[in-house]
């Protein structure tokens, strides 16, 4: 165990996670499953483990009898068994968070640090590490996991867009607003840096531009959730019973979607639909509805072009599936004043041909 419980600190930190050998497993289920999962693995590794098991949970890729997590064990050389690969998890930035006690009660513990975490307004990617450091099944407050939040590297992103479409010297212009902060930077701060940027950028480009440069800035799609998409469009050559498949499954597919013509439209739901369903007025309900927090507190404030951001994540899944590059305008957003955020994604005309591909 890496973490005594008299060494545990129990409030949120920073922390620049190294890159790290690992020896992982795949599995479907919950968090249950993992004693046995953790025994078979250190069973293989033996000698060569170096570390406390760590899970990394895909919540996109869920149903009813739990999701996909990568079970993994540090090592100090690579090992072979079945099921299991070696392999390099990279160096993430995260902000960590000890929990100690029964898992049940983890609830609590992910929304502090969720709610830290957006006080600074930092995105956070779509799958999180635990590190457990002990795990008793038997005796579940003895269970101490640190949570680590990792953070969705969003002005790297932009940053490396930038200098590729623009060129050093308009990126270094572009950011100077930016170049102040640190990672306890307030969110207000954050925002009011954010949106001068915007406005330089607005200034230096095209709406194609601007589409290019922000939607590489995106939450990245889960990729697990392609693959069966594109094959069924493969099978089929139907988009109308992609579109139907993806209504009918979990996790992070989206449901708001329709077909007219050549073109999707995919519309998003409230990020928060208890806080939604609850506001009082009508901007705590786009407050509500926006999944940034580097804009939600700000939206009348930010300008409209940095909702190509969202315009990312449908555009990440439909030229998977597809297997194409596609245009994606917007057609509603909150920086624009809407209620909501709704997105064109233009069917390529080879796919949108009479007798082609749009439907059965």
């Amino acid at each position: 165990m890496d973490a005594s419980p008299e060494s545990i600190d129990e409030k949120v930190m920073y922390k620049v996670l190294d890159e790290i050998l690992v020896a992982r497993t795949r599995i479907h289920g919950q968090v249950g499953d993992l004693s046995e999962v953790f025994t078979n693995l250190k069973t293989i590794t033996g000698e060569f483990a170096t570390g406390s098991p760590l899970v990394i949970h895909h919540w996109g890729v869920s149903d009813e009898n739990g999701h996909d997590m990568d079970v993994c064990l540090p090592i100090k050389k690579e090992v072979k068994g079945v099921g299991i690969i070696t392999t390099i998890l990279p160096a993430e930035e995260a902000m960590t968070i000890f929990h100690r006690g029964p898992y049940s009660e983890i609830g609590p513990t992910y929304t502090k640090v969720s709610k830290y975490t957006y006080e600074r307004g930092h995105p956070i990617a779509e799958s999180t590490r635990e590190v457990f450091h002990q795990l008793d099944p038997n005796n579940p407050e003895n269970t101490i996991v640190e949570i680590q939040a990792i953070l969705h590297d969003w002005t790297h992103r932009f940053s490396t867009k930038l200098e590729t479409v623009l060129g050093l010297e308009a990126k270094d212009e572009i950011l100077a607003s930016m170049s102040s902060l640190d990672i306890d930077s307030p969110a207000e701060a954050r925002q009011k840096a954010l949106c001068k940027s915007l406005e330089i950028l607005e200034s230096k480009t095209n709406d194609e531009q601007q589409l290019d440069i922000l939607s590489h800035c995106a939450h990245v799609f889960p990729v697990e959730l392609i693959p069966p998409m594109r094959d069924l469009f493969r099978t089929t050559g139907s988009i109308d019973a992609v579109i139907d498949a993806m209504k009918s499954k979990g996790g992070y597919y989206p449901k708001l979607q329709r077909r007219e013509g050549s073109i999707i439209y995919s519309e998003k739901g409230p990020a928060n639909p208890a806080a939604y369903n609850e506001a009082k007025t009508r901007a705590e309900k786009r407050r509500a509805f926006c999944f940034c927090p580097l804009i939600r507190d700000c939206l009348d404030e930010t300008p409209k072009l940095f909702c190509n951001c969202s315009a990312g994540w449908p555009k990440q899944l439909w030229e998977g599936v597809l297997e194409k590059p596609l245009k994606v305008d917007i057609v509603k957003s909150l920086t624009n004043g809407d209620d909501t955020c709704e997105f064109a994604i233009h069917i390529p005309v080879e796919i949108s041909l009479p007798n082609g591909s749009l439907s059965n």
